[in-house]
């Protein structure tokens, strides 16, 4: 197969598997976005497909991405079949592996579902846990506890550094001046490696470096909005975190440990079943390893 049709190739298997995947609602009655060759792509079909992040983010430029994306599969879909590749026998050999891959995660979610009670990690085992490895928990850079706000304006911007320097509480200067209130308030609960503080707006990143405790940062402008960022604490590297912090985290790595533990066990407990039934067959390692031999060597020779 040409490297052209090896990429189209991969690209249909993969629109015709996840498309089959996404039946749509019945009742979807919402607007029509996109149409290829006669297939519709709706608006209710493409919010349940776009991650939830991505729609908070930025909803309308989400949907303009999926739908690009969309299209382009499509197209290219319309392509490959044109050229029949779905009756290619390597297609049929993804599209079984793929499907038994998928039944394999589902049955697995499906027993997992079964034992949802256990699955929950309290607060107690999480600590628990951290105490027991509390020298494994080791910042690896510098953390930092910071303030800050986005206005419209700078009138706003001003009058939010003023308020915050009389000593108005956070909470209300967040909810006269910022664009995001709630998500700036959360957001300066938190600790952030330094790396990832306002990323997204280096100055400021840069300003969080060098400012001290309690000192606010020259107001910036940027992308029409107006900022500043205000130090809170700090956390060096080589500390330990606040236990605080690493409850979601440690609560998620037990919960996985335990989700490995339940469905290896219901696995080993098919494979006992399946062994007693006399269902399985297989050759011992000299047997295999001469049949490796015999499967080279016959190669060789063709």
């Amino acid at each position: 197969m040409k490297p052209f049709h090896s990429i189209l190739f991969a690209i249909f298997i993969t629109a015709v598997f996840v498309g089959g995947c996404l039946p749509d609602s019945e009742t979807d009655e919402s607007a029509v976005i996109a149409s290829v060759g006669g297939e519709e792509l709706t608006l209710e079909s493409a919010l349940r497909q776009i991650p939830e992040i991505a729609l908070r983010e930025d909803t309308l430029q989400a949907i303009e991405s999926f739908k690009s994306q969309w299209i382009n599969s499509k197209v290219t879909e319309k392509e490959a079949r044109r050229l029949q590749l779905q009756n290619n026998a390597e297609f049929r050999e993804q599209l079984n592996r793929m499907e038994r891959q998928l039944m394999e995660d589902m049955l697995k979610q499906y027993v997992l579902s079964e034992h949802e009670e256990e699955l929950n990690v309290s607060r107690d085992e999480a600590q628990d846990y951290f105490q027991a490895n509390r020298d494994r928990f080791v910042l690896d850079e510098r953390h930092i506890r910071f303030r800050h706000i986005t206005t419209n304006t700078r009138t706003e911007i001003d009058n939010a550094r003023s308020d915050l320097m009389r000593g108005v509480e956070w909470e209300r200067v967040l909810e006269s001046y910022s664009v995001n209130p709630d998500l700036q308030l959360r957001e300066s609960t938190q600790f952030w490696p330094y790396s990832m503080a306002v990323a997204d707006i280096p100055m400021l990143n840069r300003y969080l470096g060098v400012i001290g405790i309690s000192e606010i940062s020259p107001i910036h402008l940027y992308r029409g909005q107006y900022h500043f960022v205000q130090l809170r604490e700090v956390r060096n590297e080589g500390d330990h975190p606040d236990f605080e912090w690493l409850i979601p985290q440690i609560q998620q790595w037990l919960k996985l440990e335990k989700s490995q533990r339940i469905t290896n066990a219901f696995i080993r407990n098919l494979y006992l079943q399946a062994e007693s039934n006399n269902e399985i067959e297989r050759l011992g390692s000299n047997e295999t390893r001469s049949a490796l031999m015999d499967f080279y060597s016959n190669t060789e020779s063709n």
